[in-house]
C-alpha cells in the first residue's frame, strides 16, 4: 500500500492504538491497519503526522509507566515472582524513559554561574586561564639550554678507539 492512497482515518486509528499502549509492530500486523512501510513513508513525508506519531509514542510511554503500578501490586500480593516483576519493571521503566524522556527520562542538570557578563565571556576566561597554565608548565619543564644540537667538544680518534677495544681470543 502507498501511504497517500490510504484514508486519513486509518492513520488516525493507528495513532490512537499506539497512544493507548499498543506496540507499533502489533498495530502494523493488523490487516485493517497500514503497514510499517506506509507509516514510515507518511512520517517521512508529512511533518504534521510525524509530530502526531511522536506524541502518540509519548502517550504510549505514559501508559507503560502506569503498568508499573500493576506490577507493584502483583508483586506485593505474591501474584508474580519478584525477579520476574523486577525484570518487567526495569523493561517498562526503560521503555517509558525512551518514549517520554521529558517526563521519565534521566535528567542531566548543569548550572553555570558567571561573574558578570555572558556565558561566552566566561568560557573565554576559562580558555585563557587554561592556556596560561599550559604555558607556565611548558616554561617550568623547559631546559635552560637552547633547543639546538651541539657537536661534541671532544674529537674522537677512531684508531685509538679500535686499539682500546679488547680483542676476542
Amino acid at each position: 500500500m502507498v501511504a497517500h492512497k490510504l484514508p486519513e482515518e486509518m492513520f488516525q486509528a493507528f495513532l490512537e492504538r499506539v497512544a493507548s499502549g499498543e506496540p507499533v509492530t502489533h498495530v502494523c500486523r493488523d490487516p485493517k491497519m497500514p503497514s510499517w512501510g506506509s507509516i514510515s513513508n507518511k512520517i517521512a513525508s508529512d511533518p504534521a503526522f510525524e509530530a502526531a506519531y511522536r506524541l502518540a509514542l509519548e502517550f504510549r510511554g505514559m501508559v507503560l509507566a502506569d503498568e508499573l503500578d500493576d506490577i507493584k501490586r502483583e508483586a506485593r500480593t505474591g501474584m508474580i515472582d519478584p525477579q520476574s516483576g523486577r525484570l518487567a519493571a526495569d523493561i517498562l521503566k526503560w521503555q517509558a524513559a525512551r518514549m517520554t524522556p521529558k517526563v521519565y527520562g534521566d535528567r542531566a542538570h548543569m548550572t553555570v554561574e558567571t561573574k558578570g557578563g555572558s556565558f561566552i565571556e566566561e568560557l573565554k576566561r576559562v580558555e585563557d586561564a587554561v592556556k596560561a597554565k599550559a604555558e607556565q608548565v611548558l616554561l617550568e619543564n623547559r631546559d635552560t639550554e637552547p633547543d639546538t644540537l651541539r657537536a661534541r667538544d671532544v674529537v674522537v680518534n677512531q684508531d685509538q678507539v679500535n686499539i682500546d677495544i679488547p680483542k676476542a681470543t
